[in-house]
């Protein structure tokens, strides 16, 4: 379980909204202060996130909570949002130019817009299949009260 301290911002029957402050690795960068990406993300990166859930426990505003996300749905929707279309473009791209310049057409560009094509075709397929999926793994819980 990947956990998180957040603090309740609305209460409504069982459901309640809580804020998260986002926290990026250039914090812990030996270089931030010299590195522009560092600046950037500082700048333009929202400072909290709102999570809305369902508390199995009495909670009020302004109490901090421990909120967790099972470590099983990041690493699954991990591999369907990025190992999967990775693996499908890379496929696609290497047989695409091996059988592209075979009649002729061996410049790469020729091999990359199959790739393309099916790597669109699998991000349609995987949105497909994510909207009929169990959302209870992906889904914040609460675990405990600070």
């Amino acid at each position: 379980m990947i956990t998180e301290t957040a603090r309740v911002v609305a209460v409504e029957g069982d459901l309640i909204t809580v804020e998260a402050a986002i926290k990026s690795t250039c914090s812990s960068c030996q270089a931030q202060s010299d590195c522009g990406t560092g600046a950037i993300s500082r700048a333009l990166a929202p400072k909290t996130q709102q999570l809305t859930l369902r508390s199995p426990m009495p909670v009020t505003i302004g109490q901090d909570v421990t909120v967790g996300v099972p470590e099983e749905g990041v690493l699954s929707a991990s591999a369907w949002l990025y190992l999967l279309p990775l693996t499908v473009f890379i496929a696609v791209f290497a047989f695409g130019n091996a059988t592209l310049s075979s009649i002729g057409l061996s410049h790469e560009l020729w091999g990359l817009l199959p790739a393309v094509a099916f790597t669109f075709v699998t991000y349609k397929a995987i949105a497909f299949k994510l909207k009929r999926l169990d959302k209870g793994k992906f889904q914040p819980v609460l675990l405990n009260t600070i």
